[in-house]
């Protein structure tokens, strides 16, 4: 199996350090959306399920981060990881809804942040096979640990936010290429992980 990676002192022609250091200090504020915005979106079983998700800091950087990874390795990574993104969070929500116990999930959804975040910063490759069981393996600590419940259209909300944040992750990393650099996706890879490793600690 050969891993690639991209070395960390790569540097874009268009390298803009500011705007690398603004991005990754903008990731956790994004992070941090106001829970107002639960109570306006949320009046609909729908809107629960879409809304969920994306106040809640862990998984909102969770799905974005998986979508990061995915843009990096390119290729069909940038819709089979989002799918199987997607086919493993809510399989694990319809788990945990059925009373099916997963050890240390919280843990394991901090220690997700972590690893796709490392994967993130390290730019690191791998193959199609390892991509997709890697990030459906993320996702299902953050769908075990948000599932919406409730009726079909609050997991159908939540579909399309799983969605909707890992093609954003995806298209985020196109942006930035252009943008920024191939550094400015690291540094959000840098900022996924320190939320991560600070959920451990319980700080968060």
């Amino acid at each position: 199996m050969r891993l690639r990676f991209r070395h960390p002192g790569f540097r874009h022609p268009g390298y803009r350090p500011g705007a690398a250091v603004f991005l990754m200090l903008a990731l956790p504020l994004l992070a941090a959306a106001p829970a107002e915005a639960r109570t306006v979106l949320s009046g609909t079983a729908f809107g629960a399920g879409f809304v969920g998700p994306m106040v809640v800091p862990a998984h909102l950087l969770g799905f974005l981060g998986i979508g990061l990874w995915a843009g990096q390795n390119g290729g069909a990574a940038v819709w089979q990881v989002p799918a199987a993104t997607l086919v493993a969070a809510l399989a694990a929500g319809v788990a945990a809804q059925a009373g099916v116990r997963l050890p240390y999930a919280g843990e394991g959804q901090a220690g997700a942040l972590v690893v796709i975040g490392a994967l993130v910063a390290f730019a690191l490759r791998v193959p199609l096979a390892v991509a997709v069981l890697t990030g459906a393996a993320a996702a299902a600590f953050h769908g075990y640990g948000y599932g919406p419940g409730g009726p079909a259209a609050a997991w159908a909300g939540f579909a399309g936010a799983v969605l909707l944040l890992t093609a954003a992750g995806v298209g985020l990393v196109a942006l930035l290429w252009q943008a920024a650099s191939a550094r400015a996706v690291q540094m959000c890879g840098v900022a996924v992980a320190v939320v991560g490793v600070l959920d451990l600690a319980g700080v968060l």
